[in-house]
């Protein structure tokens, strides 16, 4: 009889055991799901025709090796990623898919050190977390299938904070050469990214204020690292300077916005506070102790700090930063920050459900939409009409360039010389002959409209235009100036590029 109500006694704990067993399963498996979820958003746009910008990043390594110093000069560009971009080429070949693969590699690579730093300050929770806000940021998903230099900057990024979380916990020389590395190592990527630096030196006087002394040498070596590594830059630096004026972008975005938007994106600010509500109502919130201190701070300052510089920069001279792919510099201090204010929620269930459930959010919204499949602005499917329409007695198409540098630098007259404006028609080709102009309606632009017009009046043969939204004053131009002698009218609008015709009109 004792052992029969022994057995029945411990019947009710093997289902007991089991679902302990599977809620662990469940728990462990979720984290990595969720990143799985998070990372699969970056293949959606890995299609996606190049824009603008990549078709540059294609014309300055297409030339070669030897031309990518000299290409990379012509017009802002980032070194490091152009010999990268260069070696894939050569490996990968020059379909769209194999220049965008490089970024993704990258960013899975940003994600691993990311998820190093939170696991060596925190937990590995923590660092899941981190890695899966940062998969979901925004930015970070339009890098990730970009053929530009954003991807592998962030990526230093990373590597950077990873250093840098290792020096401080080590202290050790070499630690200290290796962050100076990383950190110039941004530089070759991405100038603007730079931006980030001043926050691990604001940590680094925090946390190291009493020990400065103690630690020259290291000190010593991390900014005689930095220095040998950027010298090569210093010239291009100051040439980028020098020509400042012309790069210069318009701000689409009111700068307060585009900053919080980057610090606190919608979604991730909205999940936060309600599952902190729900924390607060069942009494589980638990802020760090002052024993904490300063390790609270660097996640922070990585967001805050870079985000800061590009908007007092903006707002306090004509150079506008903060557009998306420049603010991006905080997205990895931005994850690292989010993910630590998680730790704060003292239950593991509610963690899980914010993680989880802004996932599934983000992820249905990003499967959902058929922008999510595009990129930016691409003169592919507009080249492709024209090519279709052009015949071989016509003057040459006019381009209005979509580069802000063809306000200022001479247009190119050989479509095969040297000109960074040519990499718009290069990747996309035109058979046809072609005629750039401008970005904006000024004087060379009416010029040379001026010259195509009157060849086609006296050939009595139709002119072609492709404008994007920039040179939309010009088609304006054109119309009113040929009244009278050429029907004007849109072919085609692919996005907001337009392919106009103005057709001569038959004399009475």
């Amino acid at each position: 009889m004792e052992a029969e109500s022994l057995e029945i006694a411990a019947r009710p704990a093997i289902p007991a055991a089991r679902w302990g067993a599977w809620s662990a399963a469940l728990e462990g498996g979720l984290y990595p799901l969720a990143l799985a979820a998070a990372l699969s958003i970056w293949f959606l746009a890995l299609r996606a025709p190049l824009w603008l910008d990549e078709t540059l990043s294609y014309w300055q390594v297409s030339g070669g090796f030897w031309k990518v110093w000299s290409r990379s000069a012509l017009m802002p560009s980032s070194i490091g990623y152009l010999y990268t971009l260069w070696l894939a080429k050569s490996i990968l070949g020059t379909s769209e898919i194999a220049l965008k693969i490089p970024s993704t590699l990258a960013l899975l690579g940003a994600v691993y050190f990311l998820f190093r730093s939170a696991q060596e300050l925190f937990d590995r929770e923590t660092a899941y977390i981190a890695s899966i806000f940062f998969a979901l940021e925004g930015h970070v998903v339009f890098a990730a299938t970009d053929a530009r230099p954003y991807a592998f900057a962030l990526l230093l990024v990373a590597v950077a904070t990873f250093a840098f979380v290792r020096w401080m916990k080590g202290h050790e020389v070499w630690q200290a050469i290796g962050f100076g590395a990383a950190a110039a190592g941004i530089l070759y990527f991405h100038y603007l990214f730079a931006s980030v630096l001043p926050a691990f030196a604001t940590y680094y006087l925090v946390a190291r204020r009493r020990a400065l002394k103690a630690d020259l040498r290291q000190l010593v070596a991390a900014l005689t690292s930095f220095a040998l590594l950027t010298i090569p830059l210093a010239l291009r630096v100051a040439a980028l300077y020098g020509t400042r004026q012309t790069h210069i972008v318009q701000q689409s975005h009111h700068p307060v916005l585009a900053t919080l938007d980057t610090l606190a994106p919608k979604q991730m600010l909205i999940g936060f506070v309600i599952t902190a509500f729900l924390a607060a109502l069942a009494q589980k919130i638990k802020l760090p102790g002052r024993e904490k201190f300063p390790e609270t701070l660097l996640f922070p300052q990585l967001a805050v700090v870079p985000a800061g510089i590009l908007f007092a920069i903006s707002t306090s001279t004509s150079a506008h930063f903060l557009i998306p792919r420049y603010l991006s510099v905080a997205a990895p201090g931005g994850a690292l920050m989010w993910a630590m204010f998680s730790r704060y929620i003292d239950s593991r269930w509610l963690r899980q459900i914010f993680c989880a459930g802004l996932v599934a959010v983000t992820v249905f919204e990003q499967y959902g939409s058929p922008l999510s499949r595009k990129h930016d602005l691409s003169f592919k499917p507009a080249h492709a009409f024209v090519n279709k329409v052009v015949t071989k007695d016509e003057l040459p198409v006019l381009v209005c360039s979509a580069f802000i540098e063809s306000n200022y630098e001479p247009l190119p007259i050989d479509r095969n010389g040297e000109n960074a404006l040519l990499s718009q028609v290069d990747y996309y080709p035109i058979h046809a002959p072609i005629q750039l102009l401008p970005m904006t309606l000024n004087q060379e632009t009416a010029r040379i409209a001026n010259q195509a017009v009157f060849l086609a009046a006296e050939r009595r043969q139709r002119v072609l235009v492709i404008a994007a939204p920039d040179s939309y004053a010009t088609l304006e131009w054109l119309a009113n100036y040929t009244r009278g002698g050429f029907a004007g009218k849109v072919l085609g609008k692919f996005d907001d590029i337009v392919v106009a015709e103005f057709q001569p009109v038959a004399a009475d």
